[in-house]
């Protein structure tokens, strides 16, 4: 998809719960702009008074480190002015680091009001006006049948783990006497190659995004079993990252034997025409994002932080920060030493970005 070009307020204010992928409530947003397109962006609950300055600071940041033309502060409130103290703050450190506060607008009962506007063009709290539903910045959305979750609890549904799915693998993979460490394949027996290649074949059915694609849930519990302990071996973890994400980590960088297996084993990676505009790209991107989140959700939670860490990683990839953040929160809950969801997490943080998305938001 494009980047969004933007005409006005009304824009913004429709687009940004499909950006995030629910509607914010409580919450503030801070949207970057360059060249009239919106850029990052930021979400944060609003804080108690007491966690004001921290809250501030850890928004404030990467915002600084994006260094955008301006930005839009957008105040959604249950309670009316519930959103003004913080806003007030995070505006006042934006200014004082050099960076143009454009206009800020608030949401409440879903109407918009603009209280900074003083040529009147903007509605006032007074003269509250609905939030639009039908402008032009939708069509690429709607044209995708994408839409916004009602809320951040929804969107963390989406990679719960699943009381009619996780069972099942649980009690298989208790079976199996799972081992629970990590370790890495690599260099070794003839055995060792041939289990590579029977779990490569296993990632191939959940990457396969074509129209003749064998549906996602009729995995049985037993791949889903082959997917979790495939992970623990890091070289091949590894490398389903890295063909989920082009650009994150170079196949050449991988062992030439893992490399080769992965390119022979793996479908090709259509969703990476996403990064070119293509709807054809985004259209599979968007259709392996859906079978990853089937997975995660068939696994349990002492098991999943492995797989929860690649959703995250290929969800951070696509620009998706609202996302990554739940399936992390997920992985860490049950696994909080996980160091690649902790190294995931600390760039999320820090607002840094996939190369593949120079325009893509970090929402949370």
């Amino acid at each position: 998809m494009e980047p969004i070009r933007l005409t006005g307020p009304a824009d913004v204010l429709s687009v940004l719960p499909y950006q995030l992928g629910y509607h914010p409530s409580d919450s503030l947003v801070l949207c970057a702009l360059r060249g009239g397109r919106l850029g990052m962006i930021e979400r944060i609950d609003l804080p108690p008074p007491e966690h004001l300055a921290e809250a501030c600071s850890s928004v404030v940041a990467p915002m600084v480190r994006e260094d955008p033309d301006g930005v839009l502060l957008v105040g959604y409130e249950t309670e009316a002015g519930a959103s003004t103290e913080f806003s007030d703050a995070v505006r006042d450190a934006l200014v004082g680091c050099g960076i143009r506060v454009v206009d800020r607008m608030v949401v409440h009962d879903g109407c918009w009001s603009a209280p900074d506007c003083a040529s009147g063009c903007c509605p006032s709290a007074e003269d509250a006006q609905p939030v639009p539903r039908d402008v032009p910045a939708l069509a690429d959305f709607v044209a995708l049948e994408v839409a916004p979750l009602q809320g951040r609890d929804d969107l963390a549904a989406i990679v719960r783990a699943d009381g009619g799915l996780a069972p099942a693998v649980a009690a298989l993979l208790a079976r199996r006497g799972r081992a629970s460490t990590v370790r890495s394949v690599g260099g070794g027996s003839r055995a060792e190659a041939v289990q590579r290649l029977r779990h490569l074949a296993t990632w191939a059915l959940v990457l396969d995004v074509g129209v003749d694609a064998r549906p996602v849930e009729s995995l049985t519990a037993d791949d889903v079993a082959d997917l979790v302990d495939s992970l623990l071996d890091v070289g091949l973890r590894d490398a389903v990252i890295a063909w989920l994400c082009p650009g994150t980590l170079p196949l050449e960088l991988l062992p030439d034997d893992l490399a080769d297996a992965v390119a022979v084993s793996l479908p090709a990676p259509v969703w990476a025409g996403r990064a070119d505009g293509g709807t054809a790209g985004v259209v599979a991107g968007r259709r392996l994002l859906a079978r990853l989140q089937w997975v995660v959700r068939a696994v349990p939670d002492d098991v999943a932080a492995p797989v929860l860490t690649v959703l995250a990683n290929y969800a951070w990839w696509l620009g998706d920060g609202a996302l990554t953040r739940v399936a992390l929160d997920r992985a860490l809950a049950h696994d909080p030493g996980y160091r690649l969801a902790l190294l995931l997490e600390r760039m999320v943080d820090l607002g840094l970005r996939s190369p593949s998305e120079p325009g893509a938001g970090v929402p949370a």
